[in-house]
């Protein structure tokens, strides 16, 4: 089942499906948006030196890759750090909500395996509880990696096939089990994000061991690269910076008029 059918399954934002697992989402989020600024806190270690500061001490440009509501870019929005909160779903109602609720994120409707950012443009791309509902979330978690800065984290979180979840696929051929998608265990997550192109620094189970998840960097002896279309906006914007123009992605349109300067790669990280 592709995503956006998934989020059909449970009724959209209005549906109680939906706002029941926004809400536990948000208390999860809390809890992940604290484990993630303490990673990007951290200072370099041997064979991992990024430069030689910590991504502290330059401004964060954050993107949550399949955000629904985006609960978890407003936590990262409260800290001065960030330069940049950025939400991208395929549900552009979700989306709507998230602008009511926080004006200070940019809103982004797109598809997370094709997103229309250049390459290394984000200090932090993450999602929770999203990749298992793609088809083939390698292709998901490869974008991911490609939007990432060289010394920026991509963070993702999935349900954990040794937590309470490792039932499912008892039940994935019925309409509950296809939405949730295929678990993981430690070791299935990792070989996925090594196959991205990505090497992992830590990890943690979360939500009662419901899900896992793994902070990566990108393996520096990996290219990624990909050109995409651009989001329509006004010439000149520093938003522009963050964009690349090409052919092969579907096009993307934004939610509200934030226009946050993204940068450039290699000046501003």
């Amino acid at each position: 089942m592709s995503l956006s059918r998934s989020w059909q399954f449970v009724g959209g934002v209005d549906g109680w499906s939906y706002r029941f697992f926004d809400a536990l989402r948000r208390r999860v989020n809390r809890r992940l948006v604290r484990f993630l600024t303490q990673s990007l806190e951290q200072r370099p270690t041997a064979g991992n030196e990024g430069g030689g500061r910590a991504l502290a001490d330059r401004g964060w440009r954050v993107m949550e890759a399949g955000s629904g509501t985006a609960f978890a870019t407003s936590l990262f929005a409260d800290d001065a750090r960030t330069t940049a909160a950025v939400c991208l779903d395929s549900d552009e109602e979700a989306l709507r909500a998230a602008r009511a609720r926080d004006p200070r994120v940019l809103a982004v409707v797109g598809d997370l395996r094709a997103m229309p950012f250049r390459d290394g443009a984000f200090t932090l791309v993450f999602n929770s509880s999203t990749l298992e509902h793609l088809d083939r979330p390698l292709d998901g978690l490869k974008e991911m990696t490609r939007v990432c800065h060289l010394r920026g984290r991509v963070f993702v979180g999935v349900p954990y096939a040794a937590g309470p979840l490792g039932f499912q696929p008892l039940i994935r051929r019925t309409p509950w089990g296809t939405w949730i998608g295929p678990v993981f265990s430690r070791r299935a997550l990792d070989a996925l994000l090594r196959r991205a192109g990505l090497t992992v620094e830590s990890g943690l189970t979360y939500f009662w061991r419901f899900f896992i998840g793994a902070v990566a960097r990108r393996s520096e002896s990996v290219l990624v690269e990909r050109r995409v279309d651009t989001l329509e906006i006004p010439p000149g914007s520093p938003m522009s910076e963050a964009l690349a123009p090409a052919s092969d992605a579907r096009p993307a349109t934004r939610v509200g008029a934030a226009e946050p300067d993204i940068g450039d790669e290699e000046s501003r990280i």
